[in-house]
């Protein structure tokens, strides 16, 4: 792998100013650029919109199904054709909000170590950095998705097949984590960002998979929807509106910690034999100081 170009502050700030830990560094960003950290929600939202309504017009679609109108075996076929139509329009609409994600991710890795921004220009340089080999990690991972979606649905073993497709959704986001953090930070080919994914999700089982159920949250929200026959608009408004909030609010920040956390494993197994000028990078160190 090799490290992206780095960017430095049109201003000069002294080294002695820069946080020394990475729990200092989190603070200093939500200090010093809490706009643009709000900005990048506000992103991540608007990336976000096609599927928020298309879930909203699937859920509103489902509250009419109910067994006034269909047979139990037409209920069935009809739910299970929707439950079909939800996991397949997700997925090719998560690649829109993967355009937004491509941009942002660049944005906060320039927060984090403490680089100057200019918003728009850096937002379009990710996406055209970030975006091709992130789609590319989307598509392998969302196939396997996919395919083990449709196992567990025809064997009609729901409780075996939910089983696999929680490890599976587990395993998939914790690895996935790992190659959009890599991607901000290296620029390398589609095996090594795999192959170092599994490597960090390993070393971190533990913190990953507490991670990937954070950042899921919407997804588990519409999930346990969608496995329930009916719903009413309000819970519908409400659960659209909380998850407005994650995106605008929580999903930068967990973001931010993830950067944090992840450049602090790369320090260690990779950045200070490989590539010392990326060791620390954001944070104080007086040895460095000329």
């Amino acid at each position: 792998m090799k490290p992206k170009r780095i960017k430095y502050s049109r201003f000069d700030y002294p080294y002695s100013s820069l946080p020394t830990t990475r729990k200092e560094a989190f603070k200093d960003v939500y200090r010093h650029n809490f706009r643009t950290i709000l900005y990048s929600g506000l992103i991540l939202f608007l990336f976000a919109l096609p599927i928020i309504i298309f879930t909203i017009v699937m859920e509103v679609g489902k509250m009419g199904m109910t067994l006034e109108y269909y047979s139990q075996e037409q209920l069935h076929d009809v739910l299970m054709l929707w439950d079909i139509i939800i996991n397949v329009g997700v997925v090719f609409l998560l690649f829109i909000f993967l355009i937004g994600l491509s941009g942002i991710i660049r944005i906060l890795r320039l927060l984090i170590w403490q680089q100057g921004i200019s918003f728009g220009h850096d937002f379009k340089r990710g996406i055209k950095e970030n975006y091709p080999i992130l789609a590319l990690l989307m598509g392998i991972f969302a196939t396997i998705y996919l395919a083990t979606y449709f196992i567990q649905l025809f064997l009609l073993q729901f409780i075996i097949g939910l089983t696999l497709i929680i490890i599976y959704l587990l395993l998939f986001v914790s690895t996935y984590l790992w190659s959009i953090f890599m991607v901000a930070v290296y620029q390398t080919n589609l095996g090594t960002y795999i192959r170092n994914s599994f490597f960090f999700f390993g070393k971190t089982i533990g913190w990953t998979i507490l991670f990937a159920i954070l950042i899921s949250l919407p997804f588990i929200s519409y999930y346990l929807y969608f496995i329930s026959i009916s719903g009413t608009l309000l819970f519908i408004i409400l659960k659209e509106v909380f998850i407005a909030i994650l995106l605008v609010f929580f999903y930068p920040m967990l973001l931010i910690v993830g950067l944090l956390y992840s450049c602090s494993k790369f320090d260690k197994y990779i950045n200070e034999e490989n590539y010392p000028d990326y060791f620390r990078r954001g944070l104080y160190q007086p040895k460095n100081i000329k």
